[in-house]
Order: C-alpha cells, then structure tokens, then sequence
C-alpha cells in the first residue's frame, strides 16, 4: 500500500477453481463455483453499503481508498463484483486521496491536532528531549556490572521475512511464488566493480536505516547494518563518489510523498565503505526535509547538488503519519548545492527561474509563487558537461541549468494541471551519452489521474530547446503500450527511470503493477526494459520458472541499478525489498496462448514476454527492514506474535528464532489472538477491514467481518482488540465502538462462514459481520460537547472483570463503560472522563494501559507537542476513576520526558514499571521513580509504533516502524 498523497495499492486475486485446504480439525467448506479476482488488499468488495451511513463517514472513506486507474471489480466473481459497486456507488466523490484529501493529510493533522502544522522548534525540541535520555542512558549502562548487566533489546527480525508458498498468489496475481521480503526500499548503489565475490551494494530503506553486502551476487548475500548511529534511519538517497567509490553519501528522509516518508536530519558521509560516518551534514538546510536524489561532479568530489522535498514526522499504531508539512522554521525545499564538500550549502532551485520567492514555505504551499509545492525529486548531471545540471520537479517538469545552477531554463514542460492534480505530478529522468557526442534524456512522468503517466525521449538536451518524443501509447496494438500508464496514478510514489552508463539504447522504467493486466496482456508491468532506446519494451516483473507460480517482482517499485559489467543483469528495490535479475532472459511468449487473448492484444503479449528474466531471486535474507505498525501476542504463547506491516501484509513468528511467516498480504493494521480459543486469529488491513482466522492464520482461511463497519469514520488503522476475558467477543473503534460476540460469524455456523464470507472462495449472498455499536450515541458526536469529531482512536478492556471498557478518541476525549458487556447492545453507557479533570490535553491519544488489578485505573498516553497545548501539557497520564461520583483524577506522569510526542504505554503488574515509545525509542519509568530514562540499550534510533507487554512472561515487545519487531526481557 501506497501511503498517499497517496493511492492505495490494490492487489487484485485471480482464483479459478480453489477451494480452501483448511488445517485438520477445521471443518469443510462446501466446493464453490469457480472464482475470479478478489482485491485482498482493498478488501472492500466485500462491504455491504448501508443507506443509513452517514454521507461525512461516505466521504472520509472515499478520502482513505485511494485513487486508481485499475478496473474496478475486473474479473471479480460476480456476487463480489455487485457487492464491491454497491459501495462504492454509496460513496460521494469515490476515487479517493489526493493531496487535499488523503489519508496522509487526515493523520497529520491528528499529530498536529489541535494547531494545523508542526513547527521545527517542536520536532527539534522533540529530538533533543530524546537525546538527553540517550546521553543519561549512557553513562547508566556504562557503569552496569557483570553482576547487573544493562538491559539489552534482541531484535527479532524477522531476517528471513517470508511469504509463503500459495495457490492464491499466481502468474494472474502478484509475487506468485515463495519471497523473502523486506520492508520498503527506497535507493539503491553499485560499486565499479561487480564480480563474484566482489559486489559492493548499498541499500537504504523507508525506516530501516542503510544496509550494504560486499558480495550481492552471493546466494544469498551477507547483509551489515551501517546506520546505528544515524540521528534517524528514515533514508531515501545514496550516492557514491564517482572518483572515490569508497566515500558513500546518504541523504536522510524519505521523499516519496507517502504518509510516513519521514522527513530526515540531513546528509551523513562515509570515507571507509560504509564503516564510519559523520554527519548530519547540512543539518541546517535539510533538516525536517527528505533528501531524493544526490549528483556528486565526478571532476570535484567537492562539488554536490542536492534534491530535497518535503517530508513528514511520525507515527503511531492507528495514526500512520503525517503528510507533507509546511514546518514553519524548517528551510526550504529545492536543490542545493555544496563547492566545499558540505561545509556550506546555496539554496539554488525549486522549480522556478529564481529562488525568489521560494524561502517563504508558506507563500509556496499556497501556491502564491512560481516554486514547486513538493520540491526536487531528481538531480542528474550531463554526463559529458558536469556543469550541466538537470531536475526533475514535482509539478514544475524538468529544467536544465547549463552553468551549475545560476540559471534554469524549463526544458520539458509538465502534462498535467498542477493544481487540478494536486501539484504531485512527477517526473523521473535519466540521461546518457550517444556516439555522436550528444546528451540523451529519458523521461518517465505522471501523477495521480488523467493524463495517464507517459514516457519521453530526447536525443539533444544539453543545448537549446530540446524536442521530446512520446514513446507511450494506449493502444495495444502499438509498442508504445508498454510504458502506457507505466506508474498507474501514483508515480509520485512509485517511479524511476534508468540506463546503464555506456548502453544509452538501453532503458529500464519501473512504477507499479497494472493489475487488471497481469496474467492477460502482460505479466503486470511493474519494470520493463528497452534495448531499442524505448521504442519497444518486454517485461521484467515475472521470470521464467514456472507458468503459474514464477517469482515475481513487489507491486511498488522505487529504484534500480545494473551490474557494471553486465546491464542486463539488475537490482531493483521496492516495498518488499529488494529482488536481483539473473542477467539472462528466456522467451516465454507461448505462456500467452493461455491467457483467452487474441488479435493485438495477443500480439502484444507475445512482445512482452518474448524476452524475461530467467530467475527473479529476492535477496532480503539477513535484512531486518519490516515496518511494523503494532504487534500482538497469543495467551498460549508469548513467543507467539503477529504483527501487520505497510504494504507487506501480516506476520507471524514461528519456533525459528528470526523467521516470520506472512499469514495474509496487503496492507497490514492490528492483530489480535482470543482468550480461550488457539487456533483463532483476527488482522486488519487499512481502515476497518476485518478478518478473523480459525486455523492457526492458514492463509486459505481469512475470513471477512467488515460489513457493518467499513466507512462508519475510523481511524487509517481502527484500534480493534479481542476481549481478554470473555471468547468470541471483540471491540473495534471508529466513529464509537462496536462490539461482536461472536468473533463476527453472526448466526451462522462455522461452516457457512467460511462458505459465505471467505476472502477467496466466498459467496457473499449474506451480510458478514455483526458488528454493533454499543450505547446510544456516537462517542464523537457534538451533542457531547468539546472536542467532537475525529474517530475512536484507542480501545481497552480490562482484564480484572468482563465489563469495563475504556476508550478514546482522536481529540482527547476519554470515556469509561462499566458494561460494555450488557445486551442490547444500546443499553451499554458511558461516562466521559476528560471533562472531569483540567490537566486533560486536547490532543491526539496513542494508548491505554488499563491496570489489571484495578478496572478503573489506567494510564493514558498522547501524541502532539505540549506546545500547542500550553494550558495541559503532559503527554503520559494516570487517570482513576470514582464510579460513584463518575469523575476521574488525571495526574501527569511526564516528569523529564518534556514536549516528546508519545505513540503508546504499557504497564508492568510485576514492578509496577511504566514504559512509553516514541519516534526514537522506548523509556521505563519504574515504580515510585522520579524520572524516566532509555528502557534499555540496543536498539538503533527508529520510530516505534506500538508495545505489547506479557508481564507473567517477563517480555516487553516493540514494534519498530523499519527495523522490525524487537523484544526485552524484563526483571
């Protein structure tokens, strides 16, 4: 999944004739009628429409689908085809997140809440507050004994992240055959010299810091983690010198537009390989901004430009991010440039003729000057004149400088209305040296609708006004189809062009998946190749291994680089990581003949599959770069987790230490177990999109309960758990909380469940789900006054009793249900504690922690910046309640933490330890203490999104947004 200005992927299933092979002990499903397309990771063809839904929750769903050109419902079994319009007619203005509208801009302002923007005195402050905890942490641990050692986080990966072998994922569908994932990777750099044994590869990733393997042809290479030490492990730029490949530069954040494309802390220089680094570097013109691209001279090591973009700040388990923030204070976006090595930076560029204008952020998001509203994504120099400078800019096209960068001059011009689209028009650009001595530029630009992406080519662009060709085309019949809609609406997200140094007639263009077209036409076009200068093109999603299962490319692609020495053989990174090309290629055209096509379209299959990889081979193996937004724990086993991840479905761990199984692709949200039954399991994916699992998480047996639910005004990700007492019942937040006993099934027996309401072979004739709000009133309503709207963004039981329920909304509300058991489902009251107390802030609430040997007590934790609530400041807070006078006592408990914005709380019964996560990290506050501090050493600076506690199992669990999943044990 996309973040967003940003579309969300859809991952369209192709299942002909499948039946679930349930795990024994689970009963049959009655053979089904043969299926067609499920969109697993949209989910939302299985949501029976209801014409009470409120026409605001209509419209915040429509903002949080996503905007696609894919075909809606193509292939879909027909009962899901209905049930899947159904919906989506009931949607004004369905078609999805744009930049005004989008999930990203949604959850920003839940951080922001209640200002409308973050200020850089804030996230600095921030930073700071944490680096104080680090300083203090160190001089602690150091002076631990071997008697008392310091605590220590184990990271438990996964390093082998894999998705399992399934008949569900085919030729027909997307990575259709066993994968070793990573999390999201942005850049990619190659060393000179590539040859078995000697094939230096950098990686960095969205979250997960910079990566590198001094062998990447090896099977499978051996991956070191180089960025422990970095202020931040959100990367998205890597850039080696080209007169010393030993000296390595990393920009930091990430500038693919995307909700949580965290903004960064500047550049970090490496002299050794990758063994040291110093930075940040350019702090002062970088920071709060995600770096996209990196040109060093190859004359003058000294001389580098610099593109930077906006970025975001943060996340949490149900809030994702924030979208691209104005960060009043932050410098301004653009290209820079440093003749100095670094020492001193001049703003240059941003998509206008002079940068006059462009120092005033706000003028420029507005759209009051000429400059682009994103930034620069890409930087190249002319390969034959290094004070030729070109740029590719969001919204603004590709502009030329020929006297390194003192003037601009617009040599392509945009395709699009920037402010019809949003101003996230992107385009990539990749330029070469042709015999004749001229320079070519490579052009592939689109944006989030009409027109569609399309890809350029001109052979003389250093001089005068260079002519482009257009090389797309929509008609299959043309070879021009190949790169038609190359990025499918979202190439502000996934985009790149590249050609090979010295093969200027050889160009590869990545984007993302055309899943109406995979296993028909094409095999997805995620990455295809030209060795004819872009006029014809085949397809490089998909190797030849096998017809139905061969391995494949992730849907969401980023970067590329060839082999040196070979420029057929690639790398190429995407939000699974990162997969590499055998350098060979066979000719499977004859797999065409299968596919029900004829005439052109035939024809054009035949074309695009004449010439493949033979091997595909992911090389994540030893990477530990899952984003996680939560992790949940079995009560049978506390080493047994699940956890859901962006874009890379849900997991779970297995009795092999660092290997985790994907149950259930897509987009991954909450997870959960139930209290009495093990072989039961529930995940989410975005917004309320609910299954639950009856054999172990076999991923035949995902079952959809997000009926009643869907578009009811939840959170990106709904705050959902399984009652820890009472089996079968669960609570979801959205716009109030609903509530199932019956793990959603209803009335119905298992067996019918499964034959009506599974996600790959069900029939859909009956509503599934049964889910029911609880009390009488929404718990965001205005009619219960201060701080309404939002949506329920934290939900708890208690443990101690089988009727007290609290939760919490996106605002700052606070409510407490002492029978949130009780039928009718409308008899169930709540009482609203925040008004109860002053010191209550009216910001954004991440977690609760209830006490489990007192139901009414509880610890609260909030996000946002006390700065914009200097009347109640506090960001963690104990909270009792007296339900005789239905008042509750709010006692801040943040001490020394200062303005740092927390994403969760958990609660130690057997200290009575207190711990917290924040964008950088974990803190204890031990029981009776007077300050917190780093709960323990060992983990790099990464957000973490969410704590899981088994105290009885002394374990503290973290789930890092880009390192994975990491575990403490406690005392």
């Amino acid at each position: 999944m996309k973040r967003v200005y940003l579309p969300l992927s859809l991952l369209t299933l192709v299942l002909i004739g499948l039946t679930p092979a349930f795990s024994a002990g689970s009963p049959d499903v009655a053979a089904s009628k043969k299926k067609g397309t499920i969109p697993p990771d949209l989910r939302l063809t299985k949501v029976k429409a209801k014409q009470s839904q409120a026409k605001q929750s209509q419209k915040d769903l429509a903002v949080k689908i996503g905007r696609e050109n894919h075909s809606e419902g193509e292939n879909m079994p027909p009962a899901l085809r209905r049930h899947f319009e159904k919906l989506m007619q009931s949607i004004p203005g369905r078609g999805g997140e744009g930049p005004a509208g989008s999930a990203a801009a949604w959850r920003f302002e839940r951080r922001a809440y209640p200002e409308k923007d973050i200020s850089l005195a804030k996230i600095e402050g921030a930073r700071a507050a944490h680096a104080e905890h680090q300083a203090a942490a160190v001089k602690t641990f150091a002076a631990a004994s071997l008697a008392t050692p310091a605590p220590t986080w184990i990271s438990l990966g996964p390093t082998q992240a894999v998705y399992p072998f399934s008949p569900f994922r085919t030729s027909g569908v997307y990575v259709p055959n066993r994968y070793l994932a990573g999390g999201r990777a942005t850049a990619l750099a190659i060393s000179p010299v590539c040859v078995p044994g000697n094939c230096v590869l950098f990686a960095t990733a969205a979250g997960g810091g910079v990566w590198r393997t001094k062998d990447a042809l090896k099977s499978p290479p051996v991956w070191t983690y180089l960025s422990g030490s970095f202020g931040i492990n959100a990367a998205g730029a890597i850039a080696l010198d080209p007169n010393n490949s030993k000296v390595v530069w990393v920009g930091t954040g990430e500038a693919n537009a995307s909700s949580d494309s965290e903004a960064g802390v500047g550049l970090y220089k490496s002299e050794d390989g990758g063994d040291t680094w110093s930075g940040p570097i350019g702090r002062g013109f970088f920071v709060a901004r995600s770096i996209g691209s990196i040109a060093i001279d190859p004359t003058d090591s000294n001389t580098m430009y610099v593109a930077s973009t906006l970025g975001v700040r943060g996340v949490s388990s149900v809030e994702g991010g924030e979208t691209a923030s104005i960060i009043p204070g932050a410098p301004p976006w653009g290209l820079y440039k440093t003749t100095d090595g670094g020492v001193t930076w001049s703003f240059i560029f941003n998509g206008a003729p002079s940068t006059n204008g462009c120092r005033n952020t706000l003028n420029v998001v507005l759209n009051r000057t000429p400059c682009s509203v994103e930034g620069v994504r890409r930087v190249v120099l002319d390969p034959k004149n290094p004070n030729i400078v070109y740029a590719g800019v969001y919204a603004k096209g590709v502009w030329r400088s020929s006297d390194g960068g003192k003037t601009w001059q617009q040599i392509f011009l945009p395709i699009a209305d920037a402010v019809a689209t949003g101003f996230a028009e992107r385009p990539e650009i990749a330029v070469t040296q042709l015999p004749n001595g001229n320079t070519r530029m490579y052009v592939g630009i689109g944006q989030i609708g009409a027109p569609p992406a399309r890809f350029f080519r001109s052979d003389n662009v250093a001089t005068g006004t260079p002519r482009f060709s257009s090389l797309s085309s929509a008609q299959p019949s043309s070879p021009g189809f190949a790169t038609f809609n190359f990025c499918t609406g979202q190439c502000w997200y996934d985009n790149f062009v590249y050609t090979p140094a010295g093969n200027p007639d050889v160009v590869y263009v990545g984007g993302s998946y055309h899943y109406s077209e995979t296993g028909r036409i094409s095999n997805g076009r995620g990455v295809v190749l030209s060795t004819d200068a872009g006029r014809t093109f085949t397809d490089m999603t998909m190797d030849a291994t096998d017809v139905i299962h061969p391995n494949g490319l992730h849907p969401d692609q980023h970067s590329l680089v060839t082999n040196p020495g070979n420029p057929m053989q690639f790398f190429e990174s995407n939000d699974g990581g990162i997969m590499r090309s055998s350098g060979q290629f066979a000719d499977i055209s004859a797999n065409c003949s299968n596919r029900g096509l004829s005439g052109a379209v035939l024809d054009r299959c035949q074309q695009l599959l004449s010439r493949v990889p033979t091997t595909l081979t992911g090389i994540n193996q030893g990477m530990s770069t899952l984003q996680f937004y939560s992790l949940s724990v079995s009560p049978f086993d506390s080493t047994l987790l699940q956890g859901g991840t962006q874009d890379n479905g849900t997991w779970q761990s297995t009795s092999t230490p660092n290997l985790f199984r994907q149950t259930i692709f897509g987009d991954g949200g909450q997870s959960g177990f139930d209290v009495s039954n093990p072989r039961f399991r529930f995940h989410t994916f975005f917004v309320a999109q609910v299954d639950v699992n009856f054999a172990d998480g076999a991923t035949q047996d995902w079952n959809w309960i997000g009926d009643p639910i869907v578009g009811t005004g939840e959170e990106f990700y709904v705050p959902i758990i399984s009652d820890p007492k009472v089996s079968g019942t669960m609570f979801v937040g959205t716009r109030t909380v609903f509530r199932t006993k019956t793990h959603g099934m209803g009335t119905m027996n298992l067996a019918t469940f499964r034959f009506q309401c599974n996600e790959f072979t069900g029939h859909f004739q009956v509503q599934c789900g049964d889910w029911v709000p609880i009390g009488t009133t929404n718990l965001i309503d205005k009619t219960l006054g201060t701080r309404a709207g939002g949506a329920v963004a934290a939900v708890r039981r208690a443990e101690s009793d089988t009727s007290t329920l609290w939760s919490a909304t996106s605002t700052g509300r606070v409510f407490i249900s002492k029978n949130a058991d009780a039928d009718p489902a409308d008899s169930v009251t709540f009482t609203r504690l925040d008004t109860t107390a002053s010191v209550a802030p009216n910001r954004f609430i991440t977690g609760i922690a209830v006490d489990p040997a007192n139901p009414n007590h509880a610890w609260i934790s909030y996000s946002g910046y006390n700065a914009s609530t200097p009347s109640t400041p506090g960001h963690v807070f104990e909270v009792t309640f007296n339900p005789q006078s239905l008042t509750a006592t709010f006692v801040d408990r943040s001490l020394n933490l200062r303005d740092l914005p927390i994403t969760d709380v958990a609660f130690d019964k057997v200290t009575g330890d207190l711990y917290t996560a924040s964008d950088f990290g974990v803190y204890r506050l031990r029981s009776g203490g007077t300050a917190w501090a780093l709960a323990a050493q060992g983990m790099p600076n990464v957000e973490v999104a969410g704590l899981t506690l088994v105290p009885n199992a002394r374990l503290l669990y973290a789930a890092s947004h880009g390192r994975g999943a990491w575990v403490l044990h406690l005392k």
